[in-house]
């Protein structure tokens, strides 16, 4: 049965391989009597590509015939439209308007170079149009800007992409330490963050007012909260997808920071002017030794992040070599002794072609990615897990059978490693803590995946984009069949508003364990599901409405459901610590957005509003023995009912003051049950002379809730321009600036209250010098 099972799964693989081929082989083949037209955005001042840029093909008497906005690599590809003459219109809010005619013929793609210049704006009388910020939502995809960043307060300089990222519905956090982000239901496991195409596992800092990304090294961001296409697989809740920007081609440019939370230098520009460059920023935290003098409390957390980059361009092709390291140590209760520590490396290369010698834009990346995490206790015992990641992804377009078709696949080799409860040197004879899972593990596995997906437009206005996945375990051949598809349209065939749907399957080959009623540990170990284990997997299902109100507002609503299935738990005991013994359980999160904003210079203000249920069953079988029931159904400690967001930002006399206030209902959490004394050595501990260990012992999984939250965010910058090669910027600010005493959790280790961050005042300082 189980020989006919891997045949049966092999011959499926050859089916779909040979498919595969074919496809590939056709759409590079296929020729078609339409032109394509092939624009390459860039900035006259810095030679960095422009995302987002506005485009606009018309007839030259002005009528509309295609639009669209350019890739995170400043691309956008007209293909199959007709030979003939069109006028090109480029926008991008601070840059001159391009127009320009042009006149295609059939046959090789034609690239097109625009370089646009910087637009000086007044600041009186201007009103500054809907941006592509927080409301344009797109079936659960949504992308943020550097300005997007900038609104929110960070006692730092500059923003950071992790504190933008909490102030969007249904982006959940425990509490303001650990890195810990759910999105949508779902885990951190259960999400990827790509870096350029370079899988990251956890590149959020303990203090989760930080990220691996500043804002000052990011090009552009989508996020995808689910309903994501074809091209990203492993994942079963959400995907973000970080672009870095190329160093200055131009100019050299430098800058060093100070501020109470931590420090930090930046330096890019040309290696051989508007060919190659460089760019580099480091950061290193200071809060462990401000916080007492600042906060009155001890914050024993320490952490540090650095990003390097070379890119090089040549006529129609460019490639990006990228390195990134973090290290994160520290505790989460400053009473407990638990040590946590993490580290990410990783190193890639990304190449681009789009001249006019291919046919369709070309993406191919390569690289390395490690992640290493610990935890050491009270009790002596260390416990280490790890991953490496090697990969190799292909990305492509073409046209199949007439229509427009994007292909890819993506090679993976993964690495898993853990050692759980070995005991340091004095305490060998102490009993493991983990006796679910061999004290040592040392796991491979290779994943084969590929996508394609086809851009359809039956008539004006509607888009609809089918696409199918699929992954293939190479050591036993199994096969998974992700269907997904994306739908949108324009009633009026504009942008003013839209209509959006999303669906489809989601499955991944791995898993990352912990026991999620301990607040005051993100340990997990990570490991690729067993073969005789049934795949985490989840359906997918997105509504939504987008609409434009005059040029300074917008709005947005959209549901989600979420059906997962084979989700690994913790197999829990009622005492605390960790176990890794699982369980499988079965989720459903169901849910709406909404989300407003006003954009009109110098005022801005957006509200974010999510409505969100998050439940887990497990069935009898699967329970402790101290359950009763036939199955189990609790909220999770990530199932936050209601959030509210604000975000305003206001520009005068050259200051800019922003504010971000926050509120959420409270999370679940496990209270205790009672206090014992335990005997560990029945019966030789006689039971009237020895008195035993105290032990505290847990109620049923998440039968509590903490009180609700709400923190305000305010700062106060001002830029100074001394000289014409050197400037300054000054910032004040406060993170909770009203003293809220906002529950983190409750520790049954300690039998304490751990707080989140008191009030937190700062003043930081960058300094920027360019020549």
């Amino acid at each position: 049965m189980k020989e006919s099972t891997v045949l049966s799964q092999s011959s499926k693989t050859g089916f779909l391989t040979v498919v595969w081929i074919l496809i590939t082989i056709l759409s590079s083949f296929a020729q078609s009597s339409d032109a394509t037209l092939r624009l390459v955005i860039t900035s006259e001042d810095n030679g960095r590509p422009i995302v987002n840029a506005n485009i606009v093909l018309t007839n030259p008497e002005g009528d509309t015939l295609h639009a669209g906005a350019s890739s995170v690599n400043g691309i956008k590809e007209f293909s199959n439209i007709a030979p003939k003459t069109y006028h090109i219109h480029i926008s991008y809010i601070g840059y001159q308007k391009y127009r320009k005619a042009i006149t295609l013929e059939s046959g090789d793609p034609h690239v097109q170079k625009v370089s646009l210049k910087t637009e000086t704006i007044e600041s009186e009388g201007v009103t500054v149009g809907v941006k592509s910020g927080s409301v344009k939502r797109e079936a659960g995809q949504q992308t943020i800007t550097t300005e997007d960043i900038d609104l929110v307060p960070a006692p730092g300089s500059g923003g950071d992409l992790s504190s933008y990222l909490q102030t969007l519905p249904g982006v959940v956090t425990t509490g303001d330490k650990g890195g810990e982000f759910y999105i949508r239901g779902g885990t951190p496991s259960q999400n990827i963050v790509l870096l350029d195409n370079m899988p990251i596992i956890k590149p959020f800092h303990i203090s989760n007012l930080f990220s691996a990304f500043p804002k000052e090294a990011i090009n552009n961001v989508n996020i995808y909260a689910g309903g994501f296409g074809a091209k990203y697989t492993g994942a079963t809740s959400s995907v973000l997808d970080v672009s870095l920007k190329q160093g200055n081609l131009k100019q050299y440019e430098s800058s060093a920071s100070l501020s109470p939370y931590l420090v930090s230098f930046q330096a890019e520009g040309p290696v051989m002017k508007e060919k190659s460059s460089f760019f580099i920023i480091g950061r290193h935290s200071a809060i462990d030794q401000t916080a007492p003098s600042l906060t009155g409390e001890e914050v024993p957390i320490l952490f540090n992040d650095l990003i390097a980059r070379y890119s090089v361009n040549w006529p129609g092709f460019s490639c990006n070599i990228t390195g990134l390291h973090t290290y994160d140590r520290g505790k989460i209760n400053p009473e407990r002794n638990l040590q946590l520590k993490w580290n990410n490396s990783a190193a890639g290369i990304r190449c681009l072609g789009y001249g006019e010698n291919v046919s369709h834009t070309l993406d191919i990346t390569a690289g390395y990615s490690n992640f290493n995490s610990s935890e050491r206790g009270v009790d002596g015992f260390g416990r280490e897990s790890g991953v490496t990641k090697a990969y190799f992804q292909f990305d492509n377009g073409g046209t199949f059978l007439g229509m427009k078709m994007d292909y890819g696949f993506r090679w993976n080799l993964n690495f898993y490693d853990a050692k759980l409860d070995e005991p340091y040197p004095e305490l060998r004879d102490k009993k493991q803590r983990f006796p679910g899972l061999d004290s040592s593990m040392d796991k491979f596995n290779s994943i084969f995946s590929g996508y394609a997906s086809l851009d359809l437009k039956p008539f004006e206005g509607l888009t609809i984009t089918p696409s199918i996945a699929s992954q293939n375990r190479l050591q036993d051949m199994h096969l998974t069949f992700e269907p997904r598809i994306r739908i949108a349209w324009n009633p009026n065939n504009n942008d003013r508003h839209e209509f959006n749907f999303a669906a489809g399957r989601y499955v991944q080959m791995a898993e990352g364990i912990t026991d999620e009623r301990d607040a005051g540990t993100v340990f997990y170990v990570y490991k690729p599901v067993g073969s005789e284990g049934a795949m985490p997997t989840a359906l997918h299902g997105i509504l939504g409405y987008r609409r434009q109100v005059g040029q300074s507002f917008e709005a947005s609503i959209e549901g989600y459901v979420k059906d997962q299935s084979n989700i690994l738990v913790s197999k829990w005991t009622q005492e605390p610590g960790n176990t890794i013994r699982t369980i499988t359980a079965d989720g459903f999160t169901y849910g709406a957005d909404i989300q407003l904003e006003l954009n009109t210079y110098p005022f801005y203000f957006s509200l974010g509003y999510g409505l969100a249920e998050v439940t887990y069953k497990m069935p009898k079988s699967s329970l402790p023995t101290w359950f009763e029931g036939s199955e189990f159904t609790y909220n999770p400690s990530h199932d936050l009912r209601h959030q509210l967001n604000i975000i305003a930002s206001y520009k005068v006399a050259g200051f800019t003051a922003n504010l971000n206030w926050r509120f959420s209902s409270g999370s679940p959490y496990t209270r205790l049950f009672a206090f014992d004394l335990k005997l560990d050595n029945l019966p030789d501990d006689g039971v009237l002379t020895n008195r035993g260990t105290a032990k505290s012992l847990y109620s049923k999984p998440f039968d509590g809730k903490l009180p609700s939250f709400h923190r305000l965010d305010i700062s106060l910058s001002r830029n100074f321009e001394l000289t014409p090669n050197f400037a300054l910027k000054a910032e004040a600010g406060a993170i909770n600036a009203y003293n809220m005493r906002n529950v983190f959790y409750y520790d049954v280790n300690t039998l304490s209250q751990v707080d989140q961050t008191p009030l937190l005042p700062y003043i930081s300082v960058t300094a920027n010098i360019n020549k």
